[in-house]
């Protein structure tokens, strides 16, 4: 399921850090999919069987799918699970492979400051919003944009700084590849 087999990644203490974050990620994206499938199966049942539900069961599920889909977006990002066309970059050298890997995460890195920008702000507008039946803060969704832009950038800052060092460029296309 991983791109990096384990032992592969970095045995420094920063990158065990790094390993714990991500594996704390995995199992919050866990707990949001429990909390989507026991509130709204319980919803339900309450209501096919005893004319009865729970109030708060759509919005808690909405904001665990909102942190469910950017969770797990950064994930995808560190393992580089995203989805690539690589029909050009196939036929570069490769110093051309690594410009265009470096230009296009400088890309990337202007849509996620984009993307932050706006989160944030709309972060900062749903402060003031309240969310009719469990009263959190709308601004609870919008953080979850922020989040993942912010570590999504680090993350492409971090492939940027290890490219230009000479480091290996992200494999171009996965093991499970039928394709290669």
């Amino acid at each position: 399921m991983q791109a990096f087999p384990s032992g592969q990644r970095g045995g420094s203490p920063l990158a065990r850090a790094a390993d714990w974050c991500f594996a704390l990620q995995t199992w919050l994206m866990v707990a949001c999919l429990v909390v989507m499938v026991v509130l709204l199966f319980g919803n339900v049942a309450l209501r096919y069987l005893f004319n009865s539900g729970i109030n708060a069961s759509d919005e808690v599920s909405r904001l665990a799918f909102v942190w469910l889909i950017f969770l797990g977006a950064v994930i995808a990002l560190r393992d580089h699970q995203h989805i690539g066309v690589t029909m050009l970059v196939e036929r570069f050298g490769p110093a051309a492979r690594r410009v265009s890997h470096i230009f296009c995460q400088l890309l990337v890195l202007w849509v996620l400051w984009l993307m932050a920008r706006g989160s944030w702000v709309q972060t900062v507008i749903g402060m003031d919003t309240v969310l009719p039946v469990t009263g959190m803060r709308l601004a609870v969704f919008n953080t979850a944009a922020l989040y993942a832009s912010v570590a999504m950038g680090l993350l492409t800052v971090i492939d940027i700084i290890r490219v230009l060092a000479g480091g290996p460029l992200p494999a171009e296309s996965s093991p499970e590849d039928p394709s290669v």
